[in-house]
C-alpha cells in the first residue's frame, strides 16, 4: 500500500514537469515563427498540445513563460558555457584577449541556436514587455562573464560603448546569415567566412585595448 502511495505522488509531479517543459519548448518555437507582437497563449498551448490554462497555472501567464524560456540553455548560452573549463585561465587574460574570447564564443553559441537567431531578428523590429524580459537574460550573462575581467582597460577606452558596438555587429551578421550566404564579400555560411570574422574581432579588440 505504501508503494502505491509513493507512485501516486510521483506521477503527478513528473507530469507537471513534462508539461512545463513542453510549454517552454513550444513558446520558443512559436516566438521564432511569429514574433513578439503575434505571440499568444492559444498558439503556444496548441503547439505544446496542452490546455492554455496551464500557462497561467505554472507560469502566471505568457510573460512568465517567456522568462522561463529565456533562462534555458536552448535560448541563450550561459556564462559557464562561454567560459568553458578554463575559468582560471580566462580570469588571467588581458582585457583585449578576454573581450575577443567572449565575442568569438558568443558568436559560435548563437549561430548554433536557429530559434534564437529568429527571435533576435524579430526583436530588431518589435518592442514590448516580452522583448525586455529576454534582454535582461542576455545582460545577466554578459555581466557574469565580464566579472572575470581582473584588470581594467585604460581610462580613455569606453568599454561599455565598445561592447555595445561589437555586440551589435555580431548580432547583425549572425542574423543576416539566416538568409544571406554572403555579405560584403564574406561568406556567412561557411567556417572560413566566420574565421575571417573571428580574426577581425581579435584585431579590433587588440587595436583598441592592447
Amino acid at each position: 500500500m505504501s508503494e502505491l502511495k509513493v507512485v501516486s505522488k510521483v506521477i503527478p509531479i513528473r507530469n507537471k514537469e513534462i508539461t512545463k517543459s513542453k510549454l517552454v519548448t513550444a513558446v520558443g518555437k512559436v516566438l521564432a515563427d511569429v514574433g513578439f507582437q503575434q505571440l499568444g497563449v492559444n498558439q503556444v498551448a496548441r503547439e505544446a498540445g496542452v490546455d492554455k490554462k496551464l500557462i497561467y497555472r505554472y507560469f502566471n501567464g505568457l510573460e512568465g513563460l517567456v522568462a522561463a524560456y529565456g533562462e534555458t540553455i536552448e535560448f541563450w548560452p550561459s556564462a559557464a558555457e562561454l567560459v568553458g573549463d578554463q575559468k582560471d585561465e580566462v580570469r588571467r587574460l588581458e582585457p583585449h584577449a578576454l573581450l575577443g574570447l567572449f565575442f568569438k564564443r558568443y558568436l559560435r553559441a548563437i549561430l548554433a541556436r536557429p530559434n534564437t537567431l529568429e527571435i533576435l531578428a524579430w526583436e530588431a523590429i518589435e518592442r514590448n514587455h516580452l522583448t525586455k524580459t529576454l534582454e535582461e537574460v542576455r545582460v545577466k550573462t554578459a555581466l557574469e562573464f565580464f566579472e572575470l575581467m581582473e584588470s581594467d582597460p585604460s581610462d580613455d577606452v569606453d568599454l561599455t560603448a565598445l561592447v555595445l558596438i561589437l555586440a551589435a555587429a555580431v548580432n547583425f551578421l549572425a542574423i543576416r546569415s539566416r538568409i544571406h550566404k554572403t555579405l560584403g564579400g564574406v561568406d556567412l555560411q561557411s567556417p572560413e567566412g566566420w574565421k575571417r570574422i573571428e580574426r577581425t574581432l581579435d584585431q579590433l579588440t587588440q587595436g583598441i585595448l592592447k
